[in-house]
This record gives structure tokens, C-alpha cells and sequence, in this order.
């Protein structure tokens, strides 16, 4: 004699197994009721979806590599600046120590007093000035003029090559004037003083 409870679970397992077959029954089903054209279809809209995916993932990397060259430039520019910076500060630093080395060296150089028949102040020509032979105020020829500085359209310093291989030198406007009359340059510098000048560094 079967007995009640044994009746009940050869019930319950026919009807899971069916309830089984019921939910991937459509499925399989559907998997296998597709013509060849909707497969094809199937296949190409996964193509594209798969196109445009690649398409979208090479887009994003370009902008990344264009991204990251810009910020690579960004960041060489910030550099080389702030290397410039720091080069011109200490270029002005060093200027002004050695401006004012210069202006004290100078302020301790004795100077004569100007002849009578030099002008008070440069005549701007170059056909006056460069070549012209350089004199100090009693008449002794110590150079010749090799280059002119000029600042807003005066001569602001000359550049003379010393006679007897001395060097050069840069003697400032305010320490310079012209004798028209022997078209030659007059300085009221010491003749040793200027030695002295060409072996300055600033």
C-alpha cells in the first residue's frame, strides 16, 4: 500500500520538471524558429553595436593623447618659464651689484678739468666719432673710438681700443666730449685710470 506521503512527492516532481520545461520551452524555441535572415540581422546589429563601440573607444583614446600632449606642453612652457624667471632674477641681481660696483669704481677715478675748446657734449655722427682718436684732457693720445652706444638718439658710451695693446674700454657721455676743431674725442679720465677700466669685469 502506497502511502499518502509518498503519493505527494511523486506529484510534486513531475510538476517541477514540467514547470521547468515551460520556461525554456519559448526560449529554445525561439532560438530555433529563427529564419537564416533574422539571424543575419541578429548578427549585423551586433556588428554595429560592436563598430560603433570601437569607433567610440578610438575617439576617446585620440582625445586622450591630444589631452595629455597639450598638458604635456602646458607643463614644458611652465617650466622653461619659471626657469626663465628665475635666470632673469638672477641676471638682475647681478646687474645691480654690478651697476653699483661700476658706479662706486668710477666715482674714485679722478677727473681733470675740461680744455677750452671741447664741446659739452658729443656730436651724434658716426663719421665724426668711430675711428676718431681718443685724447685726454692734456692732450695725449690714448686710443681710438671702435664702437658707439647710443639711448634715444645720443651717445650714451663709446667703446675705445686702448693704444700699446691695453684692451678696450667703455667710457660713459659724461666723461667725454669732442674737439670739433681736431675732430678727435677728449676724455677727462687719467690716462692710468683707463688702464685700469680695461681689465674691469661686471
Amino acid at each position: 500500500m502506497i502511502s499518502i506521503k509518498s503519493v505527494a512527492l511523486s506529484s510534486v516532481f513531475p510538476m517541477s520538471f514540467a514547470l521547468l520545461l515551460l520556461a525554456a520551452g519559448p526560449a529554445a524555441a525561439s532560438e530555433q524558429d529563427s529564419t537564416p535572415a533574422e539571424k543575419a540581422q541578429t548578427k549585423q546589429l551586433n556588428q554595429s553595436v560592436s563598430d560603433v563601440n570601437a569607433v567610440a573607444d578610438a575617439q576617446s583614446a585620440e582625445k586622450n593623447a591630444v589631452y595629455k600632449a597639450q598638458q604635456d606642453r602646458y607643463q614644458e612652457q611652465l617650466r622653461l618659464y619659471r626657469a626663465n624667471q628665475k635666470n632673469y632674477q638672477e641676471r638682475a641681481a647681478s646687474y645691480l651689484a654690478a651697476r653699483d660696483r661700476y658706479i662706486a669704481g668710477h666715482a674714485a677715478y679722478h677727473r681733470a678739468a675740461w680744455p677750452a675748446n671741447s664741446n659739452e657734449r658729443l656730436i651724434v655722427d658716426t663719421n665724426d666719432l668711430l675711428g676718431a682718436n681718443v685724447h685726454t684732457a692734456d692732450g695725449r693720445t690714448v686710443g681710438h673710438v671702435v664702437e658707439l652706444a647710443l639711448l634715444s638718439g645720443k651717445v650714451s658710451a663709446l667703446r675705445v681700443t686702448l693704444d700699446y695693446d691695453r684692451g678696450d674700454v667703455w667710457i660713459e657721455s659724461p666723461d667725454l666730449r669732442f674737439n670739433a676743431d681736431k675732430k678727435v674725442v677728449v676724455t677727462d679720465l687719467d690716462r692710468r685710470d683707463l688702464y685700469v677700466m680695461s681689465h674691469e669685469s661686471y
